[in-house]
């Protein structure tokens, strides 16, 4: 049985340095995280930690493409995220209770240009997983009861 942990902490929000949508505590909750995972016995090798200006979409994506593979029965992994998250209006139509798609906000997160994460590509990226694998997903940010949208295994 192998564990493997991708945490996400965002204090830090666009531009770096003072001036965007910043937070206070995400980092420290991160580096918290890390050690809790050792303690329960997870190889801090297989621990990746992204935090603030490096916490951009494109590295998010990477980070749970990482974290999913080579993944089989038995294997423990968790996605642990502390940041900013938000609504939109859904476009897929998959949103019947409340019509809105949840997100994770990433460093580089611009609504205009679309630079966010939805729970639909979080339940994509998740589908993937082969049955039997035990996933942990925390979401420490606003509107984050459905974000990954309840995959089903």
């Amino acid at each position: 049985m192998a564990t493997k942990a991708f945490l996400v902490g965002i204090d830090d929000y666009a531009p770096c340095g003072p001036g965007g949508q910043d937070l206070h505590g995400c980092v420290n909750d991160v580096k918290d995280m890390a050690n809790t995972l050792v303690i329960l016995s997870f190889n801090p090798r297989n621990i990746r930690v992204l935090t603030s200006c490096a916490a951009i979409k494109a590295n998010i994506i990477a980070g749970l493409n990482w974290l999913i593979s080579g993944t089989t029965k038995g294997d423990s992994i968790v996605f642990y995220y502390s940041g900013h998250g938000s609504q939109i209006a859904d476009v897929s139509g998959d949103e019947k209770t409340d019509g809105k798609d949840e997100l994770l906000c990433p460093h580089d997160t611009n609504f205009q240009k679309k630079v966010y994460i939805l729970d639909d590509e979080l339940r994509a990226i998740f589908s993937k997983l082969p049955a039997g694998v035990n996933l942990e997903v925390i979401l420490d940010s606003c509107f984050s009861g459905t974000a990954t949208r309840a995959p089903q295994f």
